[in-house]
């Protein structure tokens, strides 16, 4: 199963490794989460250089939650 994480609480390393992203690619949503106090919509995820529409669909249906919406983890 895939492991769950926040969003809005996610660690550079977390992100790193359920995105398989860059170093610096967290970092940037590091920044931008904290510039918006946290992502309120998906739409916001996407000003992020280097997340287009095809991660932020797959962050959609896998394992990553919004505490603003309540939204909770897909069963197994």
């Amino acid at each position: 199963m895939a492991e769950t994480i926040d969003i809005n609480k996610a660690s550079a390393e977390e992100l790193q490794r359920a995105l398989q992203v860059s170093e610096e690619c967290a970092r940037m949503i590091l920044d931008r989460r904290e510039q918006l106090g946290g992502f309120s919509s998906w739409e916001q995820l996407k000003q992020v250089a280097g997340i287009d529409d095809a991660m932020v669909e797959s962050l959609k249906d896998g394992g990553f939650i919004r505490v603003d919406t309540g939204t909770p983890p897909r069963a197994p």
